[in-house]
């Protein structure tokens, strides 16, 4: 949930007069949630968050039942003079102002803005400043009610991974196998039986299945999972509702007593990157340092890279987590690959940590989840897996 005393006391040690937080037909995810609801108007639509004093939702006539039950005072403009000249009014004793935007389009997660309004308000003499870490301050945090639901669904799932490689276990004993869908199915039946809500299907992926990071098992050609497989399962779920957070895994099990040492060698790789990555904020932390994510996703993809695996770890070490509409939230992601990730990971907020080395005949994924805890520092919330569980 949005703290505007947070916002606040962010803009005021950085020195941001304003923020100014633009929409254009649903266009900009953090002004929906920081607003908390989800509407659909058709016109532009702005709020403005001074350094002091209330905010002001700038909204056209047109859409005003859209904005109706939301407490907050409104300016209502019909044509775009007017509002041009209601916003330079709002923003007359402001000069350097956050956006939704981010230098060179680095972090697609914060750049919503268009080009052609940064270029107006640069045009007006306003100091542009990317508002990523502005919100992660003040909404991508975790209050109380998240962390508590976010524990009890670790709690949850990891009991439904248990149950998920038992099922396994015991058809390998009965002599029989699993299809990489029939188990998915069993995941999903699992969270609708304890009442969770997930986000798409859970990942099943069997020997060479798990090298593909896209694989998705379907009820025809699904591969069974039998004796002498290598199994890798990823899954996420929540109590309903976008105030819990998600717990989200992912774990490796072979069926055999003797793991091929391949398949060894990668999993201790892969094992070491995931925890080279925890050590790093744990070890900033203590230093009181502050990490960006781009330097986390350095340290893991150093230590796949040195083993000779650099070409095989397709993408970004932990993505965002946190209350809201989507399992990938919008704050900071464990990421120099896919984008240079600059904001900062601050205290209140989570990530996951899945480092992974994608081979022809299998793959290899290990994710565990991270609070910052404000006085406990990093804590990890998830069961780690040390070990490739064995499913005989």
């Amino acid at each position: 949930m949005f703290s505007l005393p947070d916002a606040q006391a962010f803009m005021a040690v950085d020195g941001i007069d304003a923020w100014l937080l633009h929409d254009y037909r649903g266009s900009n995810l953090l002004f929906w949630q920081v607003l908390g609801v989800q509407r659909a108007p058709t016109r532009r639509a702005m709020l403005i968050v001074p350094r002091e004093g209330p905010p002001t939702l700038l909204i056209h006539t047109v859409d005003q039942f859209f904005f109706h039950d939301i407490d907050l005072p409104k300016r209502i403009y019909r044509g775009w003079e007017e509002m041009h000249a209601i916003l330079r009014e709002r923003l007359s004793d402001a000069r350097r102002l956050a956006i939704e935007y981010s230098h060179e389009g680095s972090v697609p997660t914060v750049s919503f803005v268009d080009a052609g309004t940064v270029e107006l308000l640069r045009d007006w003499g306003f100091e542009i400043v990317s508002s990523a870490d502005l919100f992660q301050v003040s909404a991508a945090a975790w209050d109380d009610f998240a962390i508590l639901s976010h524990k009890r669904a670790c709690v949850v799932v990891a009991g439904i991974k248990d149950a998920a490689f038992d099922r396994v276990r015991t058809a390998i004993r009965a002599g029989r196998s699993v299809t990489e869908y029939e188990l998915q199915q069993f995941i999903v039946s699992e969270f609708e039986r304890l009442g969770l809500e997930t986000e798409g299907q859970p990942v099943v992926q069997a020997n060479g299945h798990s090298g593909i990071v896209s694989y998705e098992p379907k009820p025809e050609g699904s591969a069974p999972i039998g004796a002498g497989d290598w199994l890798l399962i990823d899954f996420w779920a929540r109590t309903p509702g976008e105030r819990n957070v998600y717990s989200d895994i992912a774990w490796g099990a072979f069926a055999g007593i003797e793991i091929p040492p391949k398949i060894q060698h990668v999993f201790d790789i892969v094992r070491r990157a995931r925890d080279g990555a925890l050590e790093a904020i744990e070890t900033a932390w203590r230093e009181g340092r502050t990490l960006q994510g781009w330097q986390v996703d350095d340290v893991a993809r150093g230590i796949i890279a040195s083993a000779g695996f650099r070409d095989n770890f397709h993408h970004r070490t932990g993505h965002s987590m946190g209350p809201g509409k989507r399992l990938h939230a919008l704050g900071v992601n464990l990421d120099n690959l896919e984008t240079h990730d600059t904001r900062a990971i601050l205290p209140r907020t989570g990530f996951s940590i899945e480092p992974a080395i994608y081979l022809p005949e299998f793959g290899v994924r290990l994710e565990i989840n991270v609070f910052l805890d404000p006085e406990a520092g990093p804590t990890v919330t998830t069961p780690i897996q040390e070990a490739i569980v064995r499913l005989v």
